[in-house]
């Protein structure tokens, strides 16, 4: 490791930001509850990518023992600020808070790379230009050079990490999510009022004139956007169900990935945009988000903000309508009403299981009054550590008939995705996965269903990996599917 020694007087001085956390670190115990509970730590075995040796680095730069640079960098730079750590850790010492102070000092010191800057900087903002590029991409995907020379090898030759990229990113490039809204909207029958009994309060309570539907709106994630098109389009459907008017948002990036890399002016930035394009948000009964890295990201818009006191008030508003989809289902009383109504138990058992296992397209298919088993993946931002939205998915999937849930060991454990980590880390995140696979091919379950389209893309290729007839499944394509008339 580099010390101080013939280092110039700027980088020997320690960033002025870590003073802010210097308390924060200095409780540590280094007990060592971190390491059995971190992803990289049991793919690696690294001591400095655990929680313990990312605070030592961070206390040694403090106290002037060490440099801030390439070797510190490559140890923060492996975290999946997935909050295992700090939900093993007595004084709860908050490690994603180290890492991000430590990438955004880094970063302030060294630059940002120019992909970074244009990327979270000038491309994300700006919603329109950002689909333009993506449709450029899947042109030229379907142009069949790209998967011509990753057959013939020139893809990993010329970057390794390119192939993983591809690897999670297969599959036929089609319509992109906004496209697809966009002309259903234009369908006449859109809301569905005459549906409120699924619904906690009825329709006609929150509105007695009973000729306009409560106002949802629909938070359109990118991965979902340019990935996973159907998954949204079944939100949708499903809110609309449950007699909600649905207006999709015209909102860009929620900043999550500028914030993950230490960009906190960029992730700043990205808020302040969401906020300015959504107005006041009072107008709205709940913003939805089926996945959990946006929702978990809105409600930490007012931290984001902390030192913007002209945005701060707007992005607590903000903080109070976000809603996971899973979440706002079981406020609202669940999906119950909607998937019996006029059919037998065994009609609709079949139902359900037939749907699912469509969606699915892989496993055994079971008979007509057989239930289709599935299991459940908390995404980390969705789950105990972020949101604490954990007995709602299951809570739903329990409910639906043709389903039986199996609880899988380790379910809240990281995927391996972590954004882009499993793009520039491929080995240790395919290690990591490949240990959840096991849980998911353990349960004998036939699909996977999570919230979360960096989740459902990881799961899909550790199934891939692993050679499982399993397939992934957004919580809401499962709703759409038992909802079905």
């Amino acid at each position: 490791m580099v010390t101080k020694e013939g280092l110039s007087e700027e980088k020997k001085r320690a960033p002025a930001e870590f003073s802010a956390l210097e308390d924060h670190v200095a409780t540590c115990s280094k007990c060592g509850f971190c390491q059995p509970v971190c992803p990289i730590f049991r793919a690696t075995g690294r001591e400095a990518y655990v929680a313990r040796g990312k605070v030592a680095l961070y206390r040694n730069i403090i106290e002037d023992r060490l440099e801030i640079g390439a070797e510190a960098q490559e140890a923060f730079s492996n975290c999946l600020l997935c909050r295992a750590c700090s939900d093993n850790c007595s004084p709860a010492i908050r490690t994603d808070d180290v890492v991000i102070s430590f990438r955004h000092a880094y970063a302030e010191r060294f630059g940002r790379g120019f992909l970074q800057r244009r990327v979270f900087r000038s491309l994300l903002p700006r919603p329109r230009l950002m689909r333009g590029l993506v449709r450029a991409v899947w042109a030229f995907r379907r142009t069949g050079l790209v998967e011509a020379a990753r057959r013939v090898g020139l893809v990993g030759l010329l970057n390794p990490k390119l192939e993983r990229a591809l690897e999670l990113g297969a599959g036929e490039p089609g319509a992109l999510l906004t496209s697809r809204l966009a002309k259903r909207e234009s369908s006449p029958a859109r809301v569905q009022v005459e549906a409120p009994a699924a619904r906690a309060m009825p329709v006609d309570e929150l509105h007695p004139t009973g000729d306009v539907a409560p106002v949802v709106g629909y938070w359109m994630s990118c991965g979902y956007n340019y990935v996973l098109p159907e998954v949204g389009e079944s939100t949708v459907r499903v809110l609309e169900r449950m007699g909600f008017s649905v207006e999709v948002l015209d909102n860009c990036c929620c900043g999550l990935a500028a914030y993950g890399y230490g960009d906190l002016e960029g992730a700043a930035g990205l808020a302040r945009e969401n906020l300015r394009r959504l107005g006041d948000v009072e107008r709205f009964e709940a913003i939805v988000s089926e996945c959990g890295s946006c929702s978990g990201h809105l409600k930490e818009y007012a931290h984001v903000l902390k030192d913007d006191p002209a945005w701060v008030e707007r992005a607590e508003a903000l903080q109070n309508k976000v809603r996971s989809f899973s979440e706002f289902v079981v406020e609202q009383g669940g999906l119950g009403p909607l998937m019996t109504a006029g059919a037998s138990a065994t009609a609709a058992t079949a139902r359900t299981a037939a749907g699912v296992q469509a969606v699915a397209g892989d496993g055994p298919v079971p008979g007509d009054d057989e239930d289709v088993t599935v299991t459940y993946h908390d995404p980390c931002h969705l789950g105990r550590r972020y949101q604490n939205v954990v007995e709602q998915p299951r809570q739903i999937l329990r409910s639906i008939p043709g389903i039986s849930f199996r609880e899988m060991v380790e379910s809240d454990s990281c995927c391996g995705a972590a954004g882009t980590y499993g793009m520039l880390h491929p080995e240790t995140s395919g290690a990591i996965i490949d240990r959840k696979a096991g849980f998911i091919e353990a349960t004998g379950a036939a699909a996977v269903v999570t919230e979360c389209p960096a989740c459902m893309m990881q799961l899909r290729y550790g199934a891939q990996r692993a050679g499982l007839p399993v397939s992934v499944l957004n919580i809401s394509q499962v709703c759409d599917r038992a909802t079905t008339p």
